[in-house]
């Protein structure tokens, strides 16, 4: 009786001591996260731009935090040195035009055109280079579709139309409808023209294909830019009103193209204009690093899986030609995503899951998802250990909202799981706001569902419990990668929290669940997910 005793006991002890623990979730809190964004978001970071002292700031503070929360080194360093190649044209010594027969183009350089280069040369001479129209470019053999029917592109230039082929076939959109796939990307664009060897590519603008105006991309040409994983002698955006003079020596106009290549029978066809051009680009290197540390799993089957939690450390560094404040401080984008990924790294220390998480805060997101694809290209662990990845960029800062929003949330079960989290606590689950935008793809997120792995984007709610008194939307967009993304009063990061403890809580459900997660059938990346995993077709 008194053993019996003693263990009716321990066992009360015990139930009672676990009804006391702490919810690893409330490590996550509003201040803690402030915390870290004062720092990332100060004057000294600098703008945290790839390559520059203030990046490396950046970098050794989150080193920092990584080593004080418990995090090991992925390797002998917290630190994922990569080398970035970043172009600038000259513009002034450089020039393009367009011309059938006698007649040009009337070409105004970053006003209803923009090009550039990537072939990583000093200088690059095209002269009377063919403009072949190529529709949408897509190639997607789960539908068994082909724009390109066996031609060869070769030495030539393509011509693009933006966004999906619009096609329903049996009471079915094709492709995502209204929702952008990642066929519809401008990169993948580039990456095709790249693919089938040819010496350039031209994407033709509208406002409706691409979800915003020209005046967005109009510039790119002069600006500083990033390798990506094209090297390719010219690349240019092209504005409507120039894509109807081409379309007219088809024999159409620009919605005439639009028809004519969404079907499926469409073939390339050579737009009797002829490119040529001479571009001169300064090219240099530089070293920038995405910072790793991990949280080690405890189920000896499952430990050398990965969850990989991202946000990216960088933004647009400073402007010295700015009259004023010249420091893009990048507060909102993306010091408090930052801040939200060591915070719920806090979280993970206090939880022994089954499977390894690694916390990621990468580089060179704003010059194109660069660090998040030199990570996947070439992870710490084999690619085929990492089975999920969890983004975080611009999270919610101002209140606490009656939603949680995931972009990819009907993409696979890390949608499934999160909106099962999210309805347990009272909030109702919330998708892409804007499905034509193809958010999905414009984040670090997509560099990993490139690969296969399964992917989900921490997104804003909308409903606001409280009332702000303003439009939020217009408030984000007024400081979006403006010099003025610093901490302002409106800021309440109580909404962060929540919806960062509840993608905890859902990688926590992953790390520790049976079955790894996998993509819908049918999902674009489905074919990655089946060849990078070794499951059955």
């Amino acid at each position: 009786m008194p053993a019996r005793l003693s263990l009716a006991l321990v066992t009360a002890v015990a139930l009672a001591a676990a009804a006391c623990a702490p919810d690893p979730a409330d490590l996550i809190t509003a201040g803690g996260m402030m915390a870290d964004v004062e720092v990332l978001a100060a004057d000294s970071m600098e703008g945290r731009a790839p390559g520059t002292p203030g990046e490396a700031r950046a970098v050794a503070y989150i080193a920092r935090r990584f080593e004080q929360i418990g995090l090991e080194p992925v390797g002998d360093s917290y630190l994922l040195p990569i080398e970035l190649v970043g172009m600038r044209k000259n513009a002034d010594r450089s020039s393009l035009t367009i011309r059938r027969g006698r007649s040009s183009l009337p070409l105004q350089n970053d006003q209803n055109i923009t090009y550039w280069s990537t072939a990583e040369k000093e200088t690059v001479d095209l002269r009377n280079v063919p403009i072949v129209f190529v529709g949408y470019g897509v190639e997607a053999p789960e539908h068994d579709w082909d724009d390109f029917k066996g031609q060869d592109m070769r030495g030539k230039v393509l011509l693009f139309l933006n966004s999906d082929p619009p096609v329903e076939e049996n009471g079915e959109e094709l492709f995502g409808g209204a929702a952008r796939t990642y066929y519809g990307r401008w990169t993948y664009k580039f990456e095709q023209a790249q693919k089938h060897g040819a010496a350039g590519a031209i994407v033709i603008h509208t406002t409706e294909s691409a979800s915003y105006g020209f005046s967005v991309i109009g510039n790119t040409g002069s600006r500083q830019l990033w390798q990506r994983t094209y090297k390719l002698d010219l690349l240019s955006w092209i504005d409507s009103t120039m894509s109807e003079s081409l379309a007219s020596s088809m024999g159409t106009d620009l919605a005439g193209l639009f028809a004519m290549a969404a079907r499926r029978d469409f073939r390339p066809r050579d737009t009797g204009y002829r490119v040529t051009a001479h571009i001169e680009t300064t090219v240099r290197r530089v070293e920038a690093y995405n910072v790793a540390g991990v949280v080690r799993g405890s189920d000896p089957a499952l430990a050398d899986q990965y969850l990989v939690f991202t946000s990216h450390h960088d933004h647009l560094g400073m402007n010295p030609n700015l009259e004023g404040d010249k420091i893009y401080n990048g507060a909102q984008d993306n010091a408090l995503g930052v801040a939200a990924i060591l915070a719920a790294a806090e979280a993970f220390t206090a939880t022994s899951p089954r499977r390894s998480v690694m916390i990621v805060a990468v580089t060179a997101e704003e010059g194109g998802l660069l660090g998040s694809s030199r990570f996947v290209e070439s992870p710490p662990v084999a690619r085929a250990q990492i089975v999920a990845n969890f983004n975080v960029d611009s999270p919610q800062s101002l209140g606490v909202t009656s939603d949680v929003g995931a972009i990819g949330l009907e993409m696979g079960t890390l949608g499934d799981v999160f909106a099962e989290v999210a309805e347990e606590n009272g909030l109702r689950p919330a998708g892409d706001p804007n499905p034509n935008a193809g958010s999905f793809y414009r984040s670090d997120q997509v560099s990993f569902a490139k690969a296969g792995i399964p992917a989900l984007y921490l997104q804003r709610g909308t409903d606001f419990v409280e009332p702000l008194g303003f439009d939020a939307d217009s408030f984000r967009l007024a400081h979006y990668h403006q010099v003025s993304d610093e901490i302002p009063p409106q800021w309440n990061l109580e909404g962060t929290a929540r919806d960062v403890r509840i993608l905890f809580e859902t990688a926590l459900r992953v790390a520790n669940a049976d079955a790894q997660p996998r993509w819908v059938t049918g999902h674009e990346f489905e074919e990655e997910w089946k060849e990078l995993y070794g499951m059955e077709p």
